[in-house]
Formats: structure tokens, C-alpha cells, sequence
């Protein structure tokens, strides 16, 4: 039998089908030659790292400057608890956190309210007061630790106001604050979670709030980045690598094309843009899908929003590892893939990295899952020696020649949203909605007919007796819930009455007149007003409510 018998007689062979191809369907030939990237142009198409088009990376040195942030996902319970797990993974060397709230906080509802029964704490850290913001930061300044607050607006613009406030008890000036706030209007773009924040707060005044951060942090709290795209979050729905790229840069563009209207200078608002990025386990097609990425945004920022600078054109993302490749059987395996993903973000130029747990499918990381996730980029970043040299993969035929294709895919993919009217209109119009279902029945199709292998599911399973245990992080939501409860009760009856009702009337009548609502919004959590509260006001201020049935369909979606 010769050896391409061998191969395609192989059940488990990736070329059983006799096809190869990317998994958003490029095609890999068998090997590539210098006729692969004839065309390619040093200067226009490369160039050197941190320089235009920033095809190499977004700074000159990379990780021989410094080596990526390793960021890690903290949220549960209280603040008090959530700040402890800080605590404890600064210690043994993480340098970022993410942090996740919980469901009733996403949706900007209080604790104690009724939707929150069952939901407090559990799937993130529940934040409701200043004091609350408070005691995340227990033990670090805002100007030294870099959290990044997993949020949307509206709830970002409340979130935002309390970190300001949090900065100026602390005596630290606006301008060093540091970090990442998330500020993605489109967060959920699709499907049950789109619907039940629409119902909550309307589309377009989220979208307002979204500008409102951006013009409160371009102008006044420079070094805090503001997450435009959070595309990892539209990739976990399971879209492909090329439709990942266009949704995302396509969302971005929308964003600054408000931001231009409401009168902002792009050569000042989009320094401290920053994407929140996923990375999937086909390893070259993530590394050209992030090559290219920052090359297409280099151009656009020039071409298309007249940016003036480099530090003007230069895409800076954060990675995580992708949640959705990860397996609840042989969860150990997990370590094996989210290490390649980490590789491939580090190969792709990321400026933070944050590898899911092995646990992910059965819950929140334990304190050991998070240590072997920090010990893995430990590995990768101070014993492999891939950080030695900036971009090492570049010049590869293969690398190359996949980067181009993977611009020129992206590029079309974008060229239909835009036949659309921006990707606000794609979401609005369902047609997001489309492209996310197509891409599930595909993924779902391909692992059914057995065209994709998954370790441990279709391939290369266990018995059930073979699998061992894994220990799990318990949430207790019912306690917290009742302690949240009771904390909020006296919380509320010690405040000044007058002063709130104040802060609260200052909301209805800066939203009526148009103003930017952070510096009013910090006026009111000074003031003791509740995240609740906080969006109470600008719902009456609209005139905008919901009904009860509302808060019921969003339980019975598992939104509280």
C-alpha cells in the first residue's frame, strides 16, 4: 500500500475527503512556492513592525519590548470574593483581569430586584453601587492594575462613571487611569440575547451611550482603552474566521462613522480603540486572519476616515482563547487547545491574551484551572522562545499567501454589509441573523458527518468510566442573593434622600437635553444612586418601559 493509500484508508486522516481547505473553507495546496507571493509588495503589503500597514504588528519591538498582558476571567459572588480570586492570581504572576459580571448586572438591574432571583453572582460578579466598584479595586490603584470591564452600554457608561469615581477618592487623575472598558453596543448581536436587551433599553440609545464613553474617555482618560468590537463574543455564536474579521471590522467602522457625526476628531477618539478578539483552533487560518485584520483597518482608518497618524491606523486587540472549541468530554485535552490557540495569538500579534480554563464547559475556573491557564502562557512566553523575534512567521509562502486571501475575503465579506447600510442595519434587518444560522448548521453538519474531528466527541472518545472527575467552582446564588439583598436594603436607607432624587432628576434632564450622560451618571452613583436606578432614570427620561411579561420571558431565556 503506498502512502497516500495509507493516508485517505485512515477514517481519522484530515484527508479522507480528499479536500483541504481552511476552516472557513480556503483552500491549502499541498505546498507553496515563491510563485505564491510574487505580488507581494514589501513595502505596501508588509512593511516593518510597528509601522504602516502594520501587517507585522502594531509596535516596533513586540514582545522583545514586552511580552503580551496574560489577562484571566474573574467574576462571582460579591466584589469582596471576586477581588480575593484577584488577589490571589496577581500572586502567582497574572498582570490583567477580565472582569465578568452577572446576568441581572448585564441588563442593568439591581441585586434585589425580582429579575435577579436565582441569577446573583453566578455567572459573573454582581455590581450595583460605588461601593461595589469600591471593593474590586481593594488593594490596587487604578493607575497600576489593567482590568477590563466585560460590559455593554448602557450598563459600560454607569460602570465607567463608578471607575472615574473610584479614581478621583483614590487621588488619581482621570488621564493615568488605566484599563479596558468595554463598550460594544452590538455586545449581543443576535437571537434571545439582542431581543431581551431591546426590550430593556432601546437599540439607539445604547448606541448614544456607546459615543458618550468614547467622548468622555478620548477626552478625559486617555490611557483607557475602549473596546469598540467585542468579536469574540460574535465568533462564539460560530461564524468563521472570514465572516469573524468582516462583522467585526464592519461594526467598528459603523461606531466611527457615529463618532465622526457627532463631531469627533478621528485623529483623537480612535487612539485608544481597541477589539476584543477570539482565537478559533485552525492555527495558520487565526494568524492570517489577524495579519490581515490589521492590515485592512490600516487602510480604512487612512483611506476612508482620513486618519492622519499611524497611532491613528493601528489595530490593538486583546485575544481569548475560543470557548467554543473547548469539550465538556476529556475537558483535560482542553489544555492542549487553548495552548495552540495561545500560540497562534502570539504568532498573530495580540496585545493581551486569555486563556479559557480546561473546566470552561462545567463552569467557572477553579483557583487550579486559572493557575494551569496562567502557567501555559508562562511557558509559551519565557521558555519556547517565540517572543526572541517579531512576527517570525512572516515570509512563509504559506503564511503569506494565506494572509492575502484571507484580506481579500475579509474585504468582500464587508462589502456586503455595507451593500446593507452598516452592520446596525445588517443586525436590525436580521440578516446577521442569517449568517449566524447558516454558520451553525454548517459547524453542526460538519461534525455530524464526521468532515471535522473533535478529540473525544467523534473521534478518539472514552467510555463513560475512562473519563476521570474534574473539580467544579460551585456558585451559591440563593446566599449571595440574600446577602446582596440585605447589603442594598441598608445601603439605600443610609443615603441622603434629598441628594438622590436630586441625582436622579439630573438624569431625566441631561438625557432630555442631549448631554453626555457620564459626568452626570458620576454625579449620581457619588450620590448613592443604584446601577437600577441609574437606568431607571434614563428609561423615564425616554418615556421608554417594559412590562412584567418582559422581565418573565427574559427568566425563562435564563436571563434572570
Amino acid at each position: 500500500m503506498t502512502e497516500q493509500e495509507q493516508t485517505t484508508a485512515d477514517p481519522t486522516s484530515p484527508a479522507r475527503d480528499g479536500v483541504f481547505t481552511t476552516a472557513a473553507g480556503l483552500d491549502i495546496e499541498e505546498y507553496y512556492t515563491p510563485a505564491a507571493i510574487e505580488d507581494l509588495d514589501y513595502d505596501r503589503d508588509l512593511g516593518v513592525p510597528g509601522g504602516y500597514p502594520f501587517t507585522r504588528g502594531p509596535y516596533p519591538g513586540m514582545y522583545r519590548t514586552r511580552v503580551w498582558t496574560r489577562r484571566f476571567q474573574v467574576g462571582f459572588g460579591s466584589p469582596q470574593e471576586s477581588n480575593e480570586r484577584i488577589k490571589y492570581l496577581a500572586k502567582t504572576g497574572a498582570n490583567g483581569f477580565v472582569i465578568t459580571i452577572d446576568l441581572p448586572t448585564s441588563y442593568g438591574f439591581d441585586s434585589d430586584d425580582g429579575i435577579a432571583d436565582g441569577e446573583v453572582g453566578v455567572t459573573g460578579v454582581a455590581i450595583s453601587t460605588l461601593e461595589d466598584m469600591e471593593a474590586l479595586y481593594d488593594g490596587f490603584s487604578p493607575d497600576s492594575v489593567s482590568y477590563a470591564l466585560s460590559i455593554r452600554p448602557p450598563v459600560s457608561t454607569v460602570t465607567l462613571a463608578m471607575l472615574a469615581c473610584v479614581a478621583e477618592k483614590r487621588g488619581v487623575p482621570l488621564d493615568k487611569v488605566i484599563g479596558t472598558q468595554q463598550n460594544d453596543p452590538y455586545y449581543q448581536m443576535s437571537g434571545g440575547p439582542l431581543q431581551t436587551v431591546t426590550q430593556f433599553f432601546p437599540l439607539d440609545a445604547t448606541t448614544r451611550l456607546c459615543i458618550d464613553n468614547i467622548e468622555f474617555i478620548s477626552t478625559k482618560m486617555p490611557k483607557l482603552n475602549w473596546m469598540v468590537t467585542n468579536g469574540y463574543n460574535l465568533r462564539e455564536t460560530g461564524v468563521n474566521a472570514v465572516q469573524d474579521g468582516a462583522f467585526t471590522l464592519g461594526h467598528a467602522f459603523d461606531i466611527f462613522r457615529l463618532c465622526q457625526e457627532r463631531g469627533l476628531d478621528v485623529d483623537v477618539f480612535s487612539k485608544r480603540a481597541s477589539f476584543f478578539l477570539s482565537c478559533s483552533i485552525d492555527f495558520f487560518e487565526e494568524v492570517a486572519k489577524f495579519r490581515a485584520m490589521r492590515r485592512l483597518y490600516a487602510k480604512t482608518m487612512k483611506e476612508r476616515f482620513g486618519a492622519k497618524t499611524d497611532e491613528c491606523c493601528r489595530l490593538r486587540f486583546s485575544v481569548q482563547s475560543a470557548g467554543n472549541t473547548l469539550t465538556t468530554q476529556q475537558p483535560q485535552v482542553n489544555v492542549i487547545r487553548t495552548s495552540m490557540e495561545a500560540l497562534a495569538a502570539a504568532f498573530g500579534g495580540a496585545q493581551s491574551i486569555h486563556l479559557c480554563s480546561y473546566d470552561e464547559g462545567h463552569g467557572l475556573p477553579t483557583e487550579e484551572s486559572s493557575s494551569i491557564a496562567l502557567r501555559t502562557q508562562q511557558v509559551l512566553a519565557y521558555e519556547t522562545g517565540v517572543t526572541k523575534a517579531v512576527d517570525p512567521l512572516a515570509g512563509s509562502y504559506y503564511v503569506e499567501d494565506l494572509t492575502n486571501r484571507m484580506e481579500a475575503a475579509i474585504s468582500a465579506k464587508l462589502a456586503e454589509v455595507d451593500e446593507f447600510g452598516g452592520m446596525g442595519e445588517c443586525i436590525k434587518r436580521g440578516w446577521l441573523e442569517g449568517q449566524i444560522n447558516e454558520a451553525r448548521y454548517h459547524n453542526q453538519e460538519e461534525l455530524d458527518s464526521g468532515r471535522r474531528t473533535l478529540v473525544g466527541v467523534n473521534a478518539f472518545t472514552c467510555g463513560p468510566d475512562e473519563d476521570p472527575p474534574i473539580k467544579v467552582h460551585k456558585i451559591q446564588a440563593d446566599v449571595w442573593g440574600e446577602r446582596r439583598a440585605a447589603y442594598l436594603k441598608e445601603y439605600r436607607a443610609g443615603r441622603d434622600q434629598a441628594a438622590w432624587a436630586e441625582a436622579m432628576g439630573q438624569i431625566e434632564r441631561a438625557w432630555k437635553a442631549g448631554e453626555n450622560m457620564v459626568p452626570v451618571i458620576m454625579n449620581a452613583v457619588r450620590n448613592k444612586v443604584t446601577m437600577g436606578e441609574c437606568h431607571d432614570a434614563m428609561r423615564d427620561a425616554m418615556g421608554w418601559s417594559f412590562k412584567n411579561a418582559a422581565r418573565d420571558a427574559a427568566k425563562r431565556e435564563g436571563v434572570g
